[in-house]
């Protein structure tokens, strides 16, 4: 009787663990605003901050109606800012372009960019809006990466778990055979 609660126990602890850090991870994403020309772009990260490495980004224009812009040529590229560089050479951070495509909602535009180390980095991003081209820069602090320690921790647990089951289960069958 006591196995079965533990046996239990230990699947309803891996489940909820389990499911707890895929809602801590999922985020509405933070937004940041500017206005260029009658244009307000929108830029959204998928999180509180930019980590190293790709990140996904979302652009949204609208008129000063709040209408979104269609069909626009949208490009990005990210640039680290020249303070927060230290040491490093500009060759060290080359900024690349990238053709944001058309996202699920009108007015949405979507590209991966790759930020290759920590700090404060510029998006600039240019479009072709009402027949002129237009450009808008935003600043966005980029953090490392590293591990996510929710998930870590759930394992750790889960497998603390599971030990003890056996370890208890071991004894048990030990009382049993004797």
């Amino acid at each position: 009787m006591k196995n079965k609660l533990i046996k239990r126990l230990s699947i309803i602890s891996a489940l909820v663990l389990t499911l707890s850090t895929s809602v801590l991870a999922d985020g509405s994403g933070k937004k940041i605003d500017q206005t260029v020309n009658g244009v307000k772009a929108t830029l959204i990260l998928t999180g509180d901050k930019a980590k190293t490495g790709e990140n996904e980004l979302t652009l949204k224009l609208s008129d000063d109606k709040d209408k979104p812009i269609t069909n626009a040529d949208v490009k990005v590229s990210v640039e680290m800012d020249k303070g927060s560089m230290g040491d490093m050479s500009m060759s060290d951070s080359k900024a690349e372009t990238v053709q944001f495509t058309k996202g699920h909602e009108d007015g949405e535009y979507v590209g991966t960019v790759k930020f290759s180390d920590k700090g404060k980095w510029k998006v600039k991003t240019s479009f072709a809006a009402n027949n002129a081209e237009k450009m808008a820069d935003f600043d966005v602090d980029v953090a490392s990466a590293g591990p996510n320690w929710f998930i870590v921790g759930g394992f750790l647990v889960i497998a603390a778990l599971i030990i003890v089951t056996a370890g208890i289960s071991k004894r048990n069958k030990k009382a049993l055979k004797s």
